[in-house]
């Protein structure tokens, strides 16, 4: 479930707008994205992460099957949101059959949530170190969430691989484009329409995973309420490219608080670490990333260098993708199912 690679494989990313699919090929000297195409999804079908129209979705993924040709295929999905947790902790040093045996009690003194309907996973950070001590990576999501993500793919015509998690997938398409992201200290953040993924990775391994219940959708409505315009003309003018009038940047300023707060609170956890460890960039991605000012709020605040990811940076297109998904401004929104697909089915 954690940080696993393999060859390529069937991305699919169930967003609370839009389902995302995604075929990637990883056994070459590039890897290459084969398909890349989205089927739209009614308001209130997913919602920050839980699936609340289950037929709707069925029906979704079954046309996008047939369409594609993607009969018999193993899926690659995620999940984030309130019923998932990440937490970073120190375990006494053990192999990892052991630590097998012995997680789900340490879970507990970790994980708000009820471990016998809680599915786990955890990795070992250091499984080379020789201190007394090692770090372990433990994600713990409840039963429900998981066990109706299978059941859901697997009527829709789909064998589910592996359920990883939104903030390590956006880790591995970044990884994956960027030479110098396996260095340093990075918070990558993930603005989705309803749920934000925060984190924090250090040298290629995440120090601090959080999810907020925070998205695009705050500013929508803030622009709606302030404003007195429909959804569809908030979405318009939050859309790149429009320069705001004053009224519009006014509205927005409570909601960019929600997003650039967490972001500070994960910036001041180096600080409060043992080691003394500088954050050398924030990397922006999701459906809110592009979100006019945000770029600038987060700069402003934290006066380090605020960039957009581009998980296509460093993949070769095929016929199958979708023109839309080249405009750079398009790009940030697809980290979530490419960093799934790269990180493969096994």
């Amino acid at each position: 479930m954690i940080l696993r690679r393999s060859r390529g494989c069937l991305a699919i990313d169930l967003g609370s707008r839009q389902i995302t699919v995604a075929a990637i090929e990883n056994d070459g000297p590039r890897a290459r994205v084969l398909t890349l195409e989205r089927e739209p999804l009614e308001p209130g079908v997913i919602v920050a992460g839980d699936v609340m129209d289950y037929h709707f979705v069925v029906q979704s993924l079954r046309g996008l099957r047939e369409r594609l040709g993607l009969k018999g295929r193993v899926a690659v999905t995620s999940v984030s949101g309130r019923n998932v947790i990440v937490k970073r902790v120190k375990m006494d040093r053990m192999r990892e059959q052991e630590a097998r045996q012995v997680i789900r009690w340490e879970a507990e003194q970790h994980v708000p949530f009820d471990m016998d309907n809680v599915s786990l996973d955890f990795e070992i950070l250091d499984p080379d170190g020789d201190g007394l001590q090692m770090e372990v990576l433990i994600v713990a999501a409840k039963k429900e969430l998981v066990e109706t993500r299978i059941r859901l793919f697997e009527e829709s015509g789909f064998r589910t691989g592996v359920i990883d998690i939104d903030a390590f997938a956006v880790q591995t398409a970044f990884e994956h484009n960027y030479e110098n992201a396996g260095s340093g200290v990075y918070c990558l953040v993930n603005v989705g329409y309803e749920v934000t993924n925060i984190s924090l990775v250090e040298d290629g391994r995440p120090i601090l995973t959080r999810d907020t219940s925070d998205g695009k959708r705050q500013f929508v409505e803030a622009l709606v309420v302030a404003l007195g315009v429909t959804s569809e003309e908030a979405e318009d003018l939050l859309h790149g490219g429009h320069e705001l009038y004053p009224e519009a940047r006014q509205a927005l300023d409570a909601a960019m608080a929600t997003i650039v707060m967490p972001v500070e609170r994960a910036r001041s956890f180096l600080s409060t670490s043992e080691e003394d460890r500088e954050l050398a960039e924030i990397v922006l991605s999701g459906e809110g990333a592009g979100i006019p000012g945000l770029r600038s709020a987060l700069n402003d605040k934290l006066q380090v260098p605020v960039n957009y990811l581009d998980p296509l940076r460093a993949l070769e297109k095929g016929a199958g993708v979708m023109a839309s998904a080249i405009e750079p401004s398009e790009r940030a929104t697809l980290a979530v199912p490419i960093g799934l697909g790269l990180r493969g089915d096994s």
